[in-house]
């Protein structure tokens, strides 16, 4: 038993990076004695556990060695950090503020997430720590779609290199930070002492520059995306937030000792330029390792229908995450009965919306374009379908864009680039086009309203290639019109003749190209 008071312990603790559950075992082994099997026993934990976490927290504290001698090297630690913060405020006068210990004050996680349960990456982190400790790159972005685990591995590397580091410092531009204020934030921790208010922001990031070239930081800035422009090709700064890219810009370029991590599911637009020796990306692609330890953890026995299903979702390990807890209680854990829901997308929508939100029209109605193709297609083959007023130029901008977003993958075949989108990110592009298009044939039905025709113009809902695609869009289309709308023999009449009509009406306005006189005798024929 170490007299230190719980308190103390907690702070120091946190400070170096200590979880709340690693934290609870480590006070009844440390601060009351007791043994692994009683502290199993006493939180209703399995003993391997309760050693799992006394190992975190020895690693966290940088302890080495086997067996008991762990815990008495990390006793001795404590009780001198104790004994410097006691003898620090004995020869304080009696109004001074007591000194907080270096060693504690080094680290400020704010609000980065407790990552408890950490799954492969081996790679991922091998190669982080190459760029970060030995190649000492100023800059390293990780790039991915939401749900990869961009933030967690992150988090991971930051805890488990913190040691290395003079400062630690964790922030989320989650809720739109301005960079004044993020400048403020980090000086205030940083600096040794006040530094004087800046009225410019070059200013403060030159101050802050000074900081990073005089110690060795690490700045971790999480969902960067938020600061980036909605509605508009990737990577370009939103309105207020321009002077993140030159603090980006100067931390790329200036010599410094330090490093600023990104985690963004968009790729800053001017990133491709600064990137070489000092600056690095890494894309956080899908993991097959990581979403079958989830299934495991969960209690599944990964059989051949998971790893498919597995593999539709692009092995992205939120949406296993998601979808295995569908499966369990939408289906009582019967994978196969929820496989052939094939379009069935329930909460991994949460993962997709956000991003597609944020996609100009062109991006938009080019998804919709790759996802109805289901199947890799290259630039040329691609300019000779689509209708969309699109340059060959502008089309190129549009794919790249839609490739910093992480929403399209390219293959390579017989020296040819090909893109497709990944199968969770297809279905989803897919739902979306139907509920569009559903829409547009209710207008038509209800009020042969012609000026809100847009995807029927411009899309077929099918064609002679239907046969080789897993979808079939014009019967999903058909079942969503079918249960709004035609749920009696008059309805369904009324809805064929103003459909009728409508095409009629559309003859005379028809020009060479458009699919819309195609798609509604399709669907005329599909109702009758």
């Amino acid at each position: 038993m170490t007299l230190i008071p719980q308190n103390f312990l907690k702070q120091v603790a946190s400070g170096y990076g200590v979880s709340d559950t690693e934290f609870e075992v480590l006070s009844k082994a440390l601060l009351e004695g007791e043994s692994i099997a009683t502290i199993a026993t006493q939180l209703k934990l399995k003993p391997e556990t309760v050693r799992k976490r006394l190992g975190e927290t020895y690693r966290k504290f940088q302890i080495s060695g086997k067996g008991p001698g762990k815990m008495a090297k990390l006793q001795q630690l404590l009780v001198a950090l104790y004994q410097e913060q006691s003898q620090s405020e004995e020869f304080l006068p009696q109004t001074a503020e007591p000194k907080t210990s270096s060693l504690i004050s080094r680290q400020d996680w704010n609000a980065a997430p407790d990552v408890e349960t950490f799954y492969g990456r081996t790679k991922e982190l091998s190669q982080l720590s190459q760029w970060t400790l030995s190649d000492r790159c100023r800059l390293v972005a990780l790039l991915g779609m939401g749900g990869m685990g961009k933030t967690t591995l992150a988090v991971k590397f930051a805890r488990q290199n913190a040691g290395k580091f003079d400062f630690v410092i964790w922030r989320s531009l989650r809720q739109g930070i301005q960079l004044r204020s993020i400048l403020n934030d980090l000086l205030e921790f940083l600096s040794p002492q006040p530094l004087s208010n800046f009225e410019e922001v070059e200013t403060g990031i030159s101050q802050l520059m000074e900081i990073l070239r005089s110690n060795r930081c690490l700045l971790v800035l999480d969902d960067v995306e938020v600061i980036l422009s909605c509605q508009d090709l990737a990577g370009y700064y939103a309105d207020g937030f321009t002077d993140y890219g030159k603090f980006i810009q100067r931390i790329a370029e200036e010599p410094h000792q330090s490093c600023l991590i990104l985690a963004t599911s968009e790729k800053l637009k001017d990133l491709g330029q600064l990137e070489g020796q000092k600056v690095r990306s890494l894309q956080v692609v899908g993991s097959e390792e990581i979403s079958q330890k989830i299934l495991a953890e969960r209690g599944f026995v990964v059989s051949q229908d998971w790893v498919s299903l597995i593999e539709r979702y692009g092995c992205n390990p939120l949406a296993v995450k998601i979808i295995s807890a569908m499966v369990e209680e939408l289906y009582a854990g019967q994978v196969g009965d929820f496989i052939k829901n094939t379009l069935f997308m329930g909460d991994v929508r949460s993962l997709l919306d956000q991003p597609f939100q944020r996609l100009s029209l062109a991006e938009k109605e080019l998804m919709y374009w790759l996802a109805l193709e289901q199947q890799p297609i290259n630039l040329s083959q691609l300019q000779e379908k689509i209708l969309l007023p699109l340059s060959a130029s502008e089309l190129l901008e549009t794919v790249g864009s839609l490739g910093r977003r992480s929403l399209i993958e390219k293959s390579q075949k017989q020296r040819q680039t090909y893109f497709s989108l990944q199968p969770v990110v297809m279905k989803y592009a897919i739902e979306q086009f139907v509920r569009q298009v559903d829409e547009e044939l209710v207008g038509l039905i209800k009020n042969q309203d012609l000026s809100g025709i847009r995807l029927l113009k411009l899309y077929p809902l099918e064609t002679s290639e239907n046969s080789k695609k897993h979808y079939s869009i014009l019967d999903l289309v058909m079942n969503r019109l079918k249960s709004r709308l035609f749920t009696n023999t008059r309805g369904l009449n009324l809805a064929i003749k103003r459909l009728e009509e409508s095409l009629s009406n559309l003859q005379e306005e028809f020009f060479e190209g458009e699919y819309i006189t195609q798609n509604l005798e399709n669907v005329i024929n599909a109702i009758q």
